[in-house]
């Protein structure tokens, strides 16, 4: 199956049996919530509820004491989840350590999700179809064809010309409402974006008017990773972005996310492509979730080398104390430039190491 546009719904009327029955299903455990989307593929999740619940506006996503099982299997344990919108985090951690299941569970909005917030989680490629490339990606923006349904609805309404004044004035207003709304989504340019999108992708103007089933199932993989970027989700959830790419579609790739304005999460095996595009690191080790600030690059002179080098310096030089003296840490510093020259932020990261 094509991967889904999941937007947030809202939230029910009041009064009557049917608020009664929505405010009772909101009280129950989130796990029962998720049994529906989950559970079927053995994972439950858990998380703090806010007792204010959650502001249907806000762009950021904040959530604490979170908890994944998968069959039994604890993945993540008491962890706090914080998304902010504007920030692009590569997600890491060693095979089978419940990344996959992770964005499965955003993906399915298996945690409180405020509802201004759409996702769009890109896990397979799109099925075969007499749909030409080019129509695949316009049309994933269900929302666009929509609202420009009903347009031209309610423009043929107004054509008539026994139409009530009352009435008129009603479709008159609805109407720039959804104008303004299509202005947003930058409409007119849907097919123009579209095109350059599958263009950065390496797809010729002829291959964009070929039918997806006519492609090899690495080549829809990259239309659908292209209806993944035409609808612009406030959250976009990418694994492996970059599998079935050439080394072209890649530079394209890595230039486009790192202009990206919202929410990205991706994993990705690439150090280099990480490098390029994230401005955080989200590490998941020991069932917990460890925030940097910084590409891939930081990441690793915040976390593994200053300790690395500190025990092989200490080892060479019998130093047995975590502290260091002015002079030794002067005779360490010249230890790094010797043995590694193109790397003098290192000692940045151990004045936070020794000072901490």
């Amino acid at each position: 199956m094509p991967p889904k546009n999941t937007r947030g719904r809202r939230g029910a009327s009041k009064g009557g049996k049917a608020a009664k029955k929505d405010e009772k299903a909101e009280s129950k455990p989130l796990e029962m919530t998720l049994a529906d989307k989950l559970a079927e593929d053995g994972i439950i999740a858990t998380c703090a509820m806010n007792a204010r619940g959650v502001h249907e506006n806000f762009k950021d996503i904040n959530v604490l004491d979170f908890s994944i099982t998968y069959f039994g299997k604890v993945l993540m344990e008491s962890c706090d989840i914080s998304l902010n919108y504007g920030r692009r985090y590569g997600l890491i951690g060693r095979n089978g350590s419940g990344k996959s299941t992770f964005m499965n569970v955003l993906g399915a909005r298996g945690i409180p999700i405020p509802d201004s917030i759409d996702i769009y989680h890109l896990k397979h490629e799109i099925e075969p179809s007499d749909m030409t490339a080019l129509e695949a990606v316009i049309s994933v923006d269900e929302e666009r064809l929509k609202i420009q349904s009903e347009v031209d609805e309610l423009s043929e309404k107004m054509l008539d010309e026994g139409l009530p004044d009352e009435q008129a004035e009603t479709i008159t207003n609805r109407l720039t409402d959804l104008y303004e709304r299509l202005d947003e989504m930058d409409a007119d340019s849907a097919e123009m974006r579209a095109r350059s999108i599958l263009r950065g992708l390496t797809f010729t103007d002829q291959m964009m008017q070929k039918k997806t089933r006519e492609f090899s199932g690495g080549w829809r993989m990259r239309i659908a990773l292209a209806r993944a970027l035409f609808i612009q989700p406030t959250l976009l959830l990418l694994d492996e972005p970059t599998n079935h790419l050439d080394m072209e579609a890649v530079v394209w790739l890595e230039d486009y996310l790192s202009k990206w304005k919202k929410i990205l999460l991706m994993i990705s095996h690439s150090q280099e492509f990480m490098n390029g595009v994230c401005t955080n690191v989200i590490d998941l080790t020991r069932r917990k979730l460890e925030y940097y600030t910084g590409n891939y690059d930081t990441y690793i002179i915040r976390s593994y080398l200053p300790i690395l080098h500190v025990q092989n310096y200490k080892k060479n030089q019998n130093v047995s104390s975590t502290h260091m003296s002015v002079q030794e840490f002067l005779e360490f510093h010249s230890y790094l430039l010797v043995n590694q020259p193109y790397h003098l932020v290192y000692s940045i990261a151990f004045c936070e190491y020794f000072s901490s």
